[in-house]
């Protein structure tokens, strides 16, 4: 009788991954479906809400920047092409629903990359999420 061999994959190569890139750790978990639909969700949530604020919303200095980059690196990026924006063309206009939506998508797609990284975390341990609580009955 053959026994199946089951390779557990570093949960901290998973999280750091999943931090490095939006779904990359759900991919070295070979969550190749689940990878795919972080990354596209995440990053283009990040995006579309960059373009709505003019590619100018983007500024490591100030404090929602925090909760920004927890999209990954991409943040650190717009955060660069954003100062150069801001360098050629001026600030941005702060006033306006178009810049408030895309400082709210950013900030929304960096806390989501936060619940992505904790999910490849719970994958990689095998942690169960529990479906009922105590004493409910179905």
């Amino acid at each position: 009788m053959s026994q199946k061999v089951v390779h557990r994959k570093s949960w901290v190569a998973a999280v750091v991954l999943a931090m490095a890139l939006p779904g990359l750790g759900h991919w070295y978990l070979n969550r190749r479906v689940k990878a795919a639909v972080f990354f596209v969700c995440v990053v283009g949530l990040f995006v579309a809400g960059w373009g709505l604020g003019q590619w100018r919303i983007v500024n490591n200095g100030d404090l929602l920047f925090y909760a920004q980059v927890l999209a990954g690196p991409l943040a650190y990026a717009a955060d660069h092409i954003s100062d150069g924006m801001v360098a050629r063309s001026g600030p941005p206009n702060h006033v306006g629903v178009a810049f408030e939506m895309g400082v709210l998508y950013t900030l929304v797609a960096g806390l989501l990359n936060l619940l992505v990284i904790l999910d490849s975390y719970m994958v990689a341990n095998n942690i169960e999420r529990p479906t009922t609580r105590k004493g409910d009955q179905a």
